[in-house]
């Protein structure tokens, strides 16, 4: 009877550890678990009342930083609840898809780095965009010493990158967007579509692949996403433009192919550029494209079904990727699908050293507002952080909360079967603009309210074809008046289209959306370039 009683005592104190564990952290609320093989795992919201946040750092235990892209820097103090403000960067410009992106923390030393755009003055023009790499010390709940590494780097209203890892040899690397300038990727002084490397005081190192040249690798779009894995290896995601969005294993030197190679080497066009040049292919890619965003390596033991894994955040996919590595890191030999449309999109993910893991939505940001054909429903209110974290075995799940588990096919995403009842002439150039412009401008061509203008029943491209061919092969800056309405976003050029592809779209354009206007033909294209050269 005596053992009895002790073995019920025992577990009494065990039970009620449990809940004064539980309870230290109450100002988080749960709002639903996953189910794995044998682990469970608990969602709780950590901070809400956000506008877009945009890149999260968990390498601290303890403390929670993260940026909104308006400018401000924030630090959660976990075992608290405390939430600081601790930075408003001063010369910043935000607006859509730029403003303060990628942000790092030193894992050790107190600094900080932080990348952002602002305006450079133009004298009777239109402010032009740059960027700027800075690392900042840290003292108490503010930062100070700024001191800028790279400064003016190319700059656009998209495109813009970014994200900042620190490796173990103490440098620092960065992903900058193409802005746009997609035929300078591959080269190397041109510091768009790369991944940059230098120290942590803004020299260059030795070993870099290029000499006095900060550029680590090459042939990027905009790569949203970066993380070391296990064996120091360096992983990216990386928006493809309507298809091919990827995962790549980032080596020293390596050449991703974009534009002329998108996600696998697998037509007649690709082929040819890497019988040219040394291409590596993607571990991953997909197609339509899921917005792969944030991505962090999953190593903790904690979560045996995740194990050496790749953590991918998506946000026109609306969820959470578990992407399996080998033992070597090479290969992705399995890809799970998590959370698809309870959280809306999401954008950073973030993994503390004893394997919490931190999500941040992205439902306030440009897209869903001018992109609504993409989406059948986010959730309301404001941005949000949330954390997954494995759940003690004494620990009761509330039955109240939604459980999730493992989904084995991934919503159809609302353009994936966009196709267009066209003469068999135009199939081509449908093809070209579902690709290519459907994403900015729609899929019935008029475009998003003071942001994108509209391609249906204008003299932009009813009009003069030798202008409309200009702004394909040149792209398009600054303020425009179209149908009496005043847009100011940029196009980029798409001169790495064919002669013939920027035909086929443009005959298709001008003959759809009530717009009813001649044929554009591969030779007024070649002319136009040729012009261009001189």
């Amino acid at each position: 009877m005596k053992s009895k009683l002790l073995i019920f005592l025992v577990f009494l104190l065990y039970i009620s550890c449990g809940e004064k564990s539980s309870e230290k952290e109450s100002y988080y609320p749960v709002i639903g678990y996953i189910q794995l093989d044998d682990s469970v795992l608990e969602i709780s919201e950590m901070v809400t009342d956000l506008e877009v946040p945009w890149d999260l750092e968990a390498v601290r235990e303890g403390e929670l930083w993260f940026t909104q892209v308006s400018g401000s820097l924030h630090r959660l103090d976990i075992k608290s609840g405390e939430k600081k403000d601790i930075f408003q960067i001063p010369d910043l410009i935000a607006k859509k898809s730029y403003g303060l992106l990628g942000m790092t923390v030193h894992p050790k030393e107190p600094l900080i780095f932080l990348h952002y755009t602002f305006a450079v003055p133009k004298q009777g023009q239109e402010e032009e965009i740059r960027s700027r790499l800075v690392r900042y010390d840290f003292k108490g709940d503010t930062l100070i010493n700024p001191k800028i590494l790279l400064d003016s780097l190319p700059g656009a209203t998209y495109h813009n990158g970014s994200r900042i890892v620190i490796a173990k040899d103490n440098t620092l690397l960065f992903s900058l967007g193409d802005i746009g300038k997609v035929n300078l990727t591959q080269d190397k002084d041109f510091l768009g579509g790369k991944i940059l490397r230098i120290n942590l005081d803004g020299s260059i190192p030795r070993d870099n692949p290029f000499p006095n040249n900060p550029v680590w690798a090459m042939g990027l779009r905009n790569t949203q996403g970066l993380v070391f894995g296990k064996q120091d290896q360096l992983y990216g995601s990386d928006h493809g433009p309507a298809n091919d969005d990827e995962v790549n294993l980032l080596v020293k030197g390596g050449n991703y192919g974009w534009p002329d190679v998108q996600g696998f080497v697998d037509n007649e066009k690709e082929t040819a550029h890497a019988g040219k040049v040394d291409v590596i292919e993607p571990l991953a890619a997909w197609t339509p494209t899921l917005a792969a965003a944030g991505l962090a390596y999953f190593g903790n033991k904690n979560i045996p079904e995740w194990e050496n894994s790749l953590l991918l955040a998506t946000m026109k996919g609306r969820s959470l990727r578990v992407l399996h590595l080998n033992n070597e890191g090479t290969k992705i030999v399995e890809k799970d699908i998590f959370l698809q449309k309870h959280f809306g999109r999401i954008r950073d993910i973030s993994v503390s050293p004893s394997g919490d893991i931190f999500l941040s939505t992205s439902n306030r940001d440009w897209h869903p507002r001018f992109q609504p054909w993409l989406y059948d429903g986010l959730p309301e209110g404001p941005d949000r952080i949330l954390r997954i974290r494995k759940m003690s075995k004494n620990v009761m799940i509330d039955p109240s909360k939604q459980i999730f588990k493992k989904e084995l096919e991934p919503i159809e995403l609302l353009d994936e079967n966009w196709s267009y009842e066209v003469p068999k002439e135009f199939d081509a150039g449908a093809q070209l603009y579902t690709q290519h412009c459907l994403t900015c401008h729609g899929p019935d061509a008029e475009g998003s309210q003071d942001l994108i203008p509209p391609l249906s029943q204008t003299d932009w491209v009813t009009g003069d074809k030798g202008r409309l061919i200009r702004i394909m092969l040149l792209g398009l800056s600054g303020e425009i008046e179209v149908n009496g309405a005043t847009y100011n976003q940029e196009m980029p050029a798409y001169n790495h289209l064919s002669d013939q592809e920027i035909a086929d779209l443009l005959t298709f354009i001008r003959n759809e959306f009530g717009n009813k206007s001649g044929a554009v033909i591969a030779g007024e294209v070649y002319e136009e370039r040729k012009g261009l050269k001189r």
